[in-house]
Parts: structure tokens; sequence; C-alpha cells
């Protein structure tokens, strides 16, 4: 889009509407109730932790395109801006953090991950946040908090919907059709998602070093080979990352009673992404592009390169959910059963000389297959015994993966099962009992005293090695107990203002794909080293400390801020940091420690203008060093302006840098620091039709987070609601 066009969209939007927004979802509703962080609904300004909730209206009106995007949107959040990236809090990723939807635990089996993109965003209700170590309740993966997702639930007779249609930069399409329904004591709804993009150009490939005879001298080329921040040579890209996600579901519900209810939602994903048109930057003075080779650098290195070297990933996952719940409101019992089932999961991807530019880089390749399913069952009950509110529930989880590695004719084909070479995989199991009394010890004065106990065991873990059976393995079961505590105050010190400060401990299990993982040579950088199962990897035990305020200023206002520290022995540590010089495993490498402060601010001035603003200070380190994955200041604020027919929102966001002592910025690798500042406008043609315009990084700022990262994009989109 021409940038003429750009500005005058924006001055004709500034002469409509006198201030631009971001419409936080706590801004328009300061008194949210909360039901995961004490498995009740409770009133968030009394709860004891830092809590955000990000309700429907506020997803809708922003033109999220994901659930990663939406989830980002609660306070302390960070998003990673790569493709389809994930979310983070306090430092940890989905791998620490316990994520939901609608109860049901969706980290993966496999490596604990959450693949945003398989669920659809405009199904969804609200978006519960509760940050801190919750094991006490909710067990392993708990320790960064717990985000639940809760999908759309009709509570009036009759039926309605949504139909969304939208289309933006990089030929991005976004689908979605949403219906609920109520009629007498059933309940029923259904929906379906469609998302796909072309994608830009992300991945940079490298060449590695060479002793060998050079082919080509660097004074030989058009351009002199450039470098990433950590001095590797690039000497290409992968081209664009597409995909497409298609997800579809339904929910059916049924009263039993007045205060009965039997639930059940099914939910159904396929994603597949593929890297396009490789390119390479290597070209003769003649303009003959060079796709393999060795060049002889000005510096006295060499560096190689074969066509093979251009290729990425090909992925294909596909995903199951089952989610069953029975609700007794009279007499406070909850049950729930589910399951995650990675039907499909993995990726196809080549090293053969065989595939070259030449040939459209077609040939033959491997496919490394790893399904996983993760089986979750929960029964609680709640008593209420004078100033006492206990909850006794107990509670059984399973994770399993089974991953096949096999040589494929065409790499590009990620159907094709090929000649299997290798086998892996591993179980775990987690039975639970857990309690928690919370007692009104003052009218003022609440404390919650609660404790879990949780029994580990990890077995059936195995390699099998068709080529060179002599290497297979089975490994022996491994168990471990440990009972997980925590204790939290909250004290109203009168009816605008809350203190609260909780301790507790999270029990944290390894994941199967750190325990019982067996790869001949995973290149990290430039380290190359195989790397073996560790199945004697002990879990992560973190101690959370946290003390909070929570601020009512006047009618509209609202003030939070939070302190924490975490501390964790038994740290499992990435592979590129283990000890032994010939292979590479995840290993128990000692302490970590993260801390920082959150403040929070949110103003409602009138129905017409909001605000809010939030800053998250936090630092971590792992055996006395810092980690630099964790950045050390996080902004986000934003203004919003809301009279009909319009709504509008501008929101900004500073992330600072995270690049280690050794690492240039600038460059590919890099983590720069950015500030994104991205426009949202709505206009509602009628009470059924709403147009939606967005830009991101309305700025059109280059920066790089390891990869470099989109410029300004555009989307509109049509919404029609009934």
């Amino acid at each position: 889009m021409d940038k003429y066009v750009f500005y005058g969209i924006l001055l004709s939007l500034s002469v409509t509407s006198p201030v631009w927004a971001a419409q936080p979802s706590a801004v328009y509703e300061l008194r949210a109730v909360t039901v995961t962080a004490n498995r009740q609904a409770e009133d968030v300004q009394s709860v004891p932790a830092n809590v955000s909730i990000v309700t429907a209206k506020e997803i809708r009106s922003r033109n999220i395109q994901s659930t990663a995007q939406a989830v980002a949107l609660a306070a302390g959040m960070q998003m990673d801006q790569s493709m389809e990236g994930g979310v983070s809090m306090r430092g940890y990723t989905s791998k620490n953090i316990l994520v939901m939807v609608d109860g049901q635990r969706v980290n993966s089996g496999w490596n604990g991950e959450v693949m945003w993109n398989m669920f659809p965003v405009d199904s969804i209700s609200r978006i519960e946040v509760v940050r801190g170590g919750q094991s006490a309740l909710y067990g392993g993966r708990a320790v960064g908090g717990v985000i639940n997702i809760i999908t759309e639930t009709p509570k009036q007779d009759g039926v309605h919907g949504s139909v969304l249609e939208s289309y933006g930069t990089y030929n991005t399409v976004h689908q979605s059709y949403n219906l609920q329904g109520k009629k007498g004591k059933l309940t029923f709804g259904g929906f379906y998602e469609n998302r796909s993009t072309d994608g830009w150009r992300t991945f940079r490939q490298y060449a590695s070093s060479s002793t060998k005879t050079a082919t080509l001298n660097e004074s030989d080329l058009m351009n002199p080979v450039h470098e990433d921040a950590a001095g590797r040579y690039i000497i290409g890209d992968r081209g664009r990352k597409s995909f497409m996600s298609e997800n579809y579901g339904f929910n059916l519900g049924y009263d039993i009673s007045d205060s009965q209810k039997v639930t059940y939602k099914y939910s159904h994903s396929n994603y597949t992404w593929k890297y396009t048109d490789p390119r390479t930057y290597i070209y003769k003075k003649d303009g003959t592009p060079v796709w393999s080779g060795i060049i002889a650098m000005d510096n006295g290195d060499k560096a190689s390169f074969s066509d093979s070297s251009y290729t990425g990933t090909r992925g294909f996952r596909v995903y199951d959910m089952h989610s069953l719940t029975y609700n007794d409101k009279k007499n406070n019992i909850h049950a729930h059963f589910g399951l995650t089932d990675f039907t499909k999961d993995g990726y196809t991807y080549t090293s053969s000389s065989k595939v070259t530019a030449a040939n459209d880089f077609n040939g033959p390749g491997s496919r490394s297959f790893y399904p996983s399913k993760t089986m979750d069952l929960d029964i609680n009950k709640r008593w209420k015994i004078d100033r006492h509110t206990l909850l006794f529930g107990s509670a059984f989880n399973e994770e399993q993966f089974h991953q096949t590695i096999s040589g494929i004719n065409d790499w590009k084909n990620w159907h094709d099962s090929g000649t299997p070479t290798e086998w892996h995989g591993g179980k775990s199991q987690t039975w639970s009992a857990y309690v928690q009394d919370k007692w009104q010890l003052t009218d003022r004065l609440t404390s919650y005293l609660g404790a879990r106990y949780d029994y580990y065991k990890k077995y059936s873990g195995y390699y099998r090695n068709a080529d060179k059976p002599e290497n297979n393995k089975t490994y022996g079961s491994t168990s471990y107990s440990r009972v997980s505590p925590k204790l939290a105050f909250d004290y109203a010190y009168n009816s605008t203002t809350n203190f609260y400060t909780s301790y507790g401990q999270s029990f944290n299990p390894p994941l199967l794909y750190q325990v019982y993982r067996v790869a001949a040579s995973v290149p990290y950088g430039t380290d190359k080293r195989p790397v073996i199962a560790n199945p004697g990897l002990k879990p992560e035990i973190t101690t959370n400390f946290e003390i909070g305020m929570k601020k009512k200023l006047g009618t509209g206002t609202q003030l939070d801020m939070d302190f924490f520290k975490d501390k964790t022995k038994d740290y499992i540590g990435y592979p590129s940091q283990s000890v032994s010089p010939d292979v590479k495993y995840y290993y128990n490498m000692g302490k970590a420690d993260t801390r920082g402060i959150e403040l929070t601010f949110q103003r409602l001035f009138n129905p017409v203008w909001s605000a809010y603003a939030n800053y998250t200070w936090q630092i971590g380190k792992v055996s006395g060093e810092r980690n630099y994955d964790i950045p050390r200041h996080l902004f986000h604020a934003g203004v919003a302006y809301s009279r009909n027919p319009w709504d509008v929102h501008l929101d900004g966001m500073f992330v600072s840098a995270r690049n280690e002592p050794d690492v240039d910025t600038g460059d590919y690798e890099s983590h720069d620091p950015y500030f994104l500042l991205n426009l949202d406008a709505n206009y509602k043609v009628s009470k059924a039709v709403t147009v939606q315009f967005s830009i991101y990084n309305v700025l059109d700022r280059d920066f790089y987070d390891n990869e470099v990262l989109s410029g300004r994009t555009y989307n509109a989109a049509v919404r029609y609601s009934f």
C-alpha cells in the first residue's frame, strides 16, 4: 500500500475519532471473576494472585487472528513475534505454564509445547491468566502460572452465531463460522475455522566451516558474504513459510436438573506448514547464482554449502481433543475427563546430495513422526463449614509418545511413511490428591492453605535402530513423589484496596522429550553432536514467593503491583549446555532463579475513552549466569475510543534486548529491542455487521528477534453476528 494512502487512512480516522485505542478487557470489566485461580468463582480483586481476564469483546474488537495473540493481550505477557509464535510470562514458556481449554490440558505430551494455532480464536468466551506457581492445585507444568481458555456455551434459549471473513498481507485468509443454541435443558453448538498465509521470508541458512580445497574465492562474488550476529556466514534462506490451519468441532450439554449439568466438547484440527521458493544470496560477478561450493573467504576462513542447505522443513499435525465435564452446583461436585490426542505430529527434511536447485529441490529425505497423547481425570468437591471453604480433589494424568524416523523417497511428501529406521518412545503417569482450605480469619483477612501430593512415574522408554540393533535399549521405570504446599493471605484494607502474599512450591516432572529423545546429529548452531537419552532426569522443584497490591482509584481506575521471586533446584538444561564434548543430553544442571516486578494501570475515563499501561521488570539466572532468554523490560500501553459506530484502538509494546555480550545487534540471530505500534479500527455498519481494519507494525520498523520479522502488514475483515 502506498504510504500516502496509508497516511490518508490515519487522517480520516483521526478526523472521525478524537483518539485511537487498544481496548484491554479489564478496562471495561474492572470487577472480573475468575474460576481458575482457586477452582471456584471468585472476585479477581480478592484473589491472592496476579490475575488477568481477556474477554470475547476485546478479542473481537481487536480483530485478533490467533489464540496466541489473544493470550498476549493480558498484562505482562510476551509473544514470540516469529510466525505462529508462542507466549511466555515471568520468563517461562508453555513448557512450564499449564495451558488448558475448558479445564483440559493441551500441553503436548511429546515436548510440553502448546500449538496455539490449533484453537479457534472466535469460539473463545474468555481467557483467564493466573500468574505464579499453581502446582498446589494443578500439579506439574503450573510453575509459571495457568492459562485457561474458556470456550462459548449458550446461556439463554435461542440460536446465535457469527461469521468472519478476513484478508490481509501475504495472502493471509481467516474464515470463521460459529453457531450456538439452547433449547430447554439442551445446549449445542459448533464451529469451523480456516486460516492460511503465504508467509514472509524469515529463516536464514548458513554455511559450514571446511578444510577442503575451495572452489570459489570471495573476491569472485558479486557481493561479500554476509555474517549474522554470531559470526556465521549466511548463504541464503529457506523461502517463505506458509501454513494452513483448519479447526472444527461441536459441543453438547444437558441439564440433568436445576443444579446438575453434563457437557461434552470435541474439537479437531489439521495444521500443515512448509517453506517455499528458497533463495541463494551467493552470486558470481556475472550474475550466475551459486547453490553449492566451498568459498575461500578474504579473512582466511572456508565456508562450505550445498543445494540441500537451502531446504527447510515441511510439517503436519492432526489433533483431537475430547472434554467431558460434570457439574453439580448444589453439592459442589466437579468432575472432568479429557483426552488431548495428537494423532499425527512431525515433519520431513532432507540432507541428500541428490536434492539440487536444478531439479527444484526434489529428492529423498527423512520423516520424523511423533504422535502423543495426554489423558486427564479430575474430581473435586467443596464444603462450606462456618468460616472455612474446604476443597478436596484427586487427579490422574498420563502422557505418552512414540517416535518413528523413516527414510522417504520424496522429502516434500509428509504422507509418505517410508522405510522406518529408528523408533523411540516412553510414557509417564501421575497420581495426585490435593486439598485447600479457604479460611475467613476475620472480616478482612482470608488465608488459603493447600497442598498437593503427586506420585510420578516414567516408564516404557525404548530406543530401536534397524541398522544397528546392538544399540537397542529399553529403559527401566523411575518414580518420584512430592508434596507441593501453598500458603497465601489476602487482606482487604478497605473496599478499594487489597494486599496479598503467597508462598508455595511447584513440582515439575521432566518432559518425555527430554527423558527419552535420541538423535544421530541434531545441529544447534555449529554444534552437531548426537543427542542421547537421559532416563535418570529428575523433576524440577521450584519455590515461589510473591507479594502484591490491588487498588481501585475511584470509579474507573485500577492499579495493581506485584513482586515475585522463583527459585528452582535440579533445573533442567538444554542440550547446548551439556558438559560432554561428545554428546548432548538434557540434564539437571543446578539452580535457577527468576524475580521481577509487575505494574498494571487501567483507566476508564468515561464510556467513550479508556487507557491502560503495564510494565514488567524481570531477570533470570541459571547457575549464577544471566538467562538471556528473558527480556528485562516489557512495556505495553494503549488508549481506546469507542462511540457508535466507531471503535478504534492504538496499542504499543516494547521488549528489551536479550543479546549475550558476544552477539552483535541489528542482524540475524540477535534478539534486539523493539517497539511495535498496532492500530485496529471497527465501524459498525448495522447492529449485525461490523467492518474491521487493522495495521500491524504501523511505523514499519525493521527488527530482529532471532529471525527477521515482518514489517508493516494490513488486514481487513467483515463480521456478521446474529
